[in-house]
């Protein structure tokens, strides 16, 4: 008798040179038990690592696409998005560990509470333990961006006031959230369709801010489930360009992006506002260099 179960969620894993990594994440989601139809899509973005013929060759049932070039984060998760079948789209990292029923628990709240848009697991650390920052931060403001960004004012703020800066101080219980990152991000697939998935203008960094604002802006809430799992070792595709090209290159990218997302989403005051909040920052801080890039960009 054929099985005519629907697909439940398309779990979409974006690689570029993590193939160890990708190996892993791929073996902790065979330990998923799982009493629903899933599919998983993984998009090697240019990898030279041979990422593309190790999941051939180890993981056949995984249905591949193979990009000549790195697109981004955002293009090339928006390119699976296009062709996945499930009722829910699961946007995981390759850098990360599945613990059991982590994928059935988010799937059995969104069923559970049709307000929320999107949901994330509670992320840890590789020594289990919770992983806050930059997880579930609050929208940036100019006070925020001033603070945040200010290394003294950042410890200051989060050990007075724990819920300036964070959305969630409580790590134990179900929380709402203003945005959740896109290293396990699971929204249901018509929302995603309805605010037209990530912003492809975004080259890196900020697309996941972006899509939590959207989803907040179409009237759904977004959800951290801590009884929900994943182990995101962080950042394991751009550390050898930190190591190659400086430190400096990858804050001009995560603050272009930043004020690419404030230029699209606030008025052009508070936009502003926001960038000279970053900039007197970096005078304090004397990177010159890194705010002369910025100015005359």
């Amino acid at each position: 008798m054929e099985n005519t179960q629907k697909i439940r969620v398309s779990i979409i894993i974006l690689s570029w040179n993590t193939a160890k990594l990708l190996r892993d994440c791929l073996k902790s989601l065979e330990f998923e038990i799982f009493n629903l139809k899933f599919e998983i899509i993984v998009v090697d973005n240019g990898s030279q690592d041979k990422s593309a013929e190790m999941v051939k060759k180890e993981f056949p049932a995984v249905n591949l696409i193979i990009n000549k070039n790195n697109l981004g984060f955002s293009k090339a998760n928006n390119q699976a998005a296009k062709i996945a079948k499930g009722e829910y789209l699961f946007f995981l990292n390759s850098d990360t560990i599945v613990k059991e029923s982590a994928l059935e628990k988010l799937i059995d709240f969104l069923d559970h509470n049709q307000e929320v848009g999107a949901v994330s697991p509670l992320l840890l650390n590789e020594d289990g333990s919770y992983q806050i920052d930059p997880c579930f931060l609050r929208f940036p403001s100019p006070l925020r961006a001033l603070v945040y960004y200010n290394k003294y004012l950042r410890t200051l703020f989060t050990k007075i006031f724990p819920n300036y800066l964070f959305s969630v101080s409580d790590y134990t219980n179900v929380s709402q959230v203003e945005q959740i990152p896109g290293a396990a991000l699971m929204i249901r697939k018509n929302l995603f369709k309805q605010i037209d998935g990530f912003d492809e203008k975004f080259p890196i960094y900020f697309e996941d801010v972006d899509l939590s604002f959207q989803i907040n802006k179409a009237g759904y809430k977004l959800f951290v489930v801590p009884d929900a799992r994943i182990i995101h070792l962080g950042r394991k595709s751009i550390e050898p360009v930190i190591k190659k090209e400086g430190l400096d290159k990858f804050l001009f990218l995560n603050f272009n992006s930043l004020f690419l997302f404030c230029e699209k989403n606030y008025s052009k005051t508070k936009a502003q506002l926001i960038k000279w909040a970053i900039f007197f920052n970096l005078l304090l801080g004397l990177k010159l260099g890194l705010l002369k890039q910025l100015i005359n960009q």
